[in-house]
């Protein structure tokens, strides 16, 4: 075969080998019979090797396609949840070979070798045969190694820290509250079926503030949250010893008033009104007083309930603490507490049950704490675990509506976030979004039955990418969307 091979090459470049020849035979020179045979050899020997390393060429391609499909059915596998782990090596082992052999259309005899780097979780898979030359073996060179290499992160290894920055306000209530659970614990399950150390999952909860968790009051830094009271001033009155003259006293029938209408979060709803009274009768007495004054000090409690709110101008656009205190907030209730970083997701779904919606609705301040969650320093560093050089960053931000709420500016105001600038919220939103995704932070987005167009562009332009953005019109949708993100998350890439 290789001199049919060869004669072929030849007959291609018969021009140049006869125009030797025919010199050659009309000079009987014995230089020229030297140059001849040295010219000849050296054109036989570039031919064979232009011929051999095109063909070379063809298989390793073939090879790396191989390869290819080798890593990714292995990677994809599934194997290395818990019921798997023992010898799971090896069950890959026999994946890739196996894809391999199904793959192999070139009908070479082909060695198929996997590897797994522990310290990264990477699978190599590396194709390699050897393979006869055509030409070149007639110059000594019969075979040639010819490889392939194809690496994926291995899916259960592959690691990333997730941050769940999910809508809690008063119009999530009822149904649209109870889809976001179930949709969301099904992400959660979906990435717990494997036994990924490598992998954490955080809560952020959100509304007009967040609640960072009792368990940080005495944090380095938080301030203000120290329950205490204060003297406002003194209440003297004269106690009441006894009664007398008691007596029925009756009062007449009083009309309904209609309701009025009230907003939250954006969402109206009734609000006073009463359905009337069709009158009755009380039990009345004339008060004995004593003749002593008694006085009481009267005070104003200051507890916190683990509600945070911003650092003054510019720090609340910022995500380090370096040393700025971030500020707590007294006497006010903010839902349930986020969760931070962890590899335990079944705190992460018990987290999701504790969601309940109250407040009306402050983008910026969910965006941040997310963002705190991913970053590696204070407050929070769970993030600065194993592989922090190779981990992918991943938040997912669900809300209904748009920024009800806006931040105070001036001090002592500037830490509350009880004005109504839409404007300023909106744009501290596409600011916060932005800088977050300079940080290499992949954002998916979700808007849930939002109708609000201006809301959604914020939305979807804060996402990394127009793929990474979700409008969820109802339930359904919403449910989709999360499955979306699962599988985006699981989704393998060749890496080499």
């Amino acid at each position: 075969m290789r001199y049919v091979a060869a004669s072929l090459v030849v007959g291609k470049y018969g021009w140049l080998f006869m125009k030797l020849f025919k010199e050659y035979r009309s000079n009987t020179a014995g230089n020229m019979a030297v140059t001849f045979a040295i010219g000849t050899t050296m054109l036989l020997t570039g031919i064979g090797a232009a011929v051999d390393y095109s063909i070379i060429s063809k298989k390793k391609t073939e090879y790396q396609s191989i390869a290819d499909a080798a890593v990714l059915a292995a990677a994809r596998s599934g194997l290395g949840k818990k019921k798997d782990k023992d010898d799971f090596g090896d069950n890959l082992q026999k994946i890739a070979r196996k894809v391999a052999k199904a793959n192999n259309h070139t009908g070479d005899k082909l060695k198929v070798k996997l590897k797994i780097n522990k310290k990264t979780g990477i699978i190599r898979v590396t194709v390699s045969s050897k393979r006869k030359t055509f030409i070149m073996g007639l110059f000594g060179k019969s075979k040639v190694d010819i490889s392939a290499v194809a690496d994926a992160p291995l899916s259960i290894s592959d690691p990333a820290n997730i941050v769940l920055v999910l809508d809690t306000t008063f119009s999530m209530s009822g149904q649209k509250m109870d889809t976001l659970k179930k949709a969301s614990k099904k992400l959660v399950s979906t990435l717990s079926e494997y036994d990924n150390e490598n992998l954490r999952m955080g809560v952020v909860p959100f509304a007009q503030y967040v609640n960072v968790g009792m368990n940080n009051r005495n944090a380095p830094w938080i301030y203000d949250t120290q329950d205490y009271k204060v003297q406002t001033g003194t209440n003297c009155y004269y106690p009441v010893i006894g009664q007398t003259n008691c007596r029925t006293e009756t009062y007449g029938p009083t009309p309904p008033s209609p309701p009025g209408t009230c907003y939250n979060d954006g969402v109206a709803y009734s609000c006073g009104g009463s359905s009337g009274s069709p009158g009755g009768s009380y039990e009345a007495c004339d008060n004995i007083y004593a003749n002593t004054q008694t006085c009481e000090p009267v005070y104003k409690t200051y507890k916190w309930y683990g509600c945070v709110g911003s650092r003054q101008t510019p720090w609340h656009e910022r995500v380090k603490y370096k040393g700025v205190k971030i500020p707590g907030l007294y006497n006010t209730g903010c839902g349930a507490s986020l969760q931070p970083l962890t590899n335990n997701l079944s705190l992460v779904s018990s987290k999701i049950d504790e969601l309940n919606p109250q407040g009306e609705t402050y983008m910026p301040a969910g965006i941040m704490w997310g963002w705190r969650l991913l970053d590696r320093g204070q407050p929070f560093n769970e993030a600065n675990a194993k592989y922090k050089n190779n981990t992918r960053s991943v938040m997912i931000l669900m809300t209904d509506g748009f920024n009800t709420k806006s931040k105070n500016y001036g001090t002592p105001k500037e830490k509350w976030h009880n004005d109504s600038n839409r404007a300023d919220a909106d744009k501290l939103t596409a600011t916060l979004c932005k800088k977050i995704k300079n940080k290499k932070i992949d954002v998916y987005t979700i808007a849930f039955a939002v109708s609000d167009m201006n809301a959604k562009k914020i939305i979807k332009n804060c996402a990394s990418n127009p793929s990474y953005y979700f409008d969820a019109k109802d339930s359904a949708g919403l449910e989709q969307a999360f499955e979306d993100i699962g599988q985006s998350l699981l989704k393998l890439r060749l890496t080499h």
